[in-house]
Formats: C-alpha cells, structure tokens, sequence
C-alpha cells in the first residue's frame, strides 16, 4: 500500500520516490512494498526519447484515475506527477484539490507555463507545476521533478 499522504518536496521527490532513482530501484521498491501499478510507454515523436510511465492508482480506486504517476526516461526516475488522490502537499502547503487563485497567493511567483501551449499549467521557479482544472480552478496533479527539467537541453537527455 503507498501512503498518499506524503510531503512533496522539489528536486526530491515524495515519500519512498526519490528523484533521479533509477527504474531498477524503483521497481524493486514497489515490489517490496507490494504496491500495484500499470506500465506505460509514452513514445512521442521526433527527436525524444520513449518515456516509460509507472502508474500507481490509490487502493480500492478505479484504475481510471491515477494517484502517482513516475516518469522515467534513459532508465532516470525525472518526473513525479501527484494527481487528485494524493494527499501530501507541497512545502508551502500547495496541495491538489486546492484553488488556484490560493495557491497563487502562497506562491507569486506561479506563472502560467506558454511554452507548452498548456493554459491549465502553471511552473514554478521553485521546482514544480500544478495543473488545474478549468471547471472548478482546482488543482488536480502537482508535477515535481529534477533541475535538468527545466534546461533548454532537458530533451538531448544528458543529465
């Protein structure tokens, strides 16, 4: 059983998942915890790298929605994304279910992310991204994930 109710901390990661770990470890970690996931490839095109995503559901959830999602590229744990059933929250006490316009206001320095072309995301400099809902302005995944992300050459994949 994972506990959802963990501390999200940037360029870190949130309870046994650690930023930057490898598949391998990750694996074995969740195999000794006996935790459940599903295994997918994200292959987009172009010049990057298939991406392989561990999705971790809470338990006794539909397996519709996710409440971790790990994601690793050349075998490195570089993205962990905290979805609606995840309880834990950021230092500052972002957290998902919470308004945007709040975590705006805990957080200035929130800007809306236009380089993806993604109106419902908003980057921090401080390691992290929500994404909200454009129905109720709710956040619904919190994305953490390690320094190199946020560099021009994240996607030649030399970190």
């Amino acid at each position: 059983m994972i506990d959802l109710t963990t501390p999200i901390i940037p360029y870190e990661g949130t309870g046994i998942f650690k930023l930057d770990a490898s598949y391998d470890e990750v694996k074995t970690l969740l195999a000794e915890q006996n935790i459940s996931y599903a295994e997918e490839i994200w292959n987009k095109t172009g010049d990057f790298c298939p991406w392989t995503v561990l999705v971790i559901c809470k338990e006794g959830s539909s397996e519709e929605y996710s409440a971790v999602e790990l994601c690793f590229a050349k075998n490195r744990l570089f993205k962990i994304c905290l979805c609606e059933d995840f309880e834990g929250s950021l230092p500052n006490g972002i957290h998902t279910g919470m308004n945007l316009n709040d975590a705006l206001k805990i957080d200035t320095k929130l800007e809306q992310d236009e380089d993806e072309g993604w109106d419902e995301v908003f980057i921090s400099p401080d390691g992290y991204m929500v994404e909200y809902s454009n129905r109720n302005l709710n956040i619904i995944i919190i994305t953490i994930f390690i320094p190199a992300f946020e560099r021009d050459d994240f996607f030649e994949y030399k970190w």
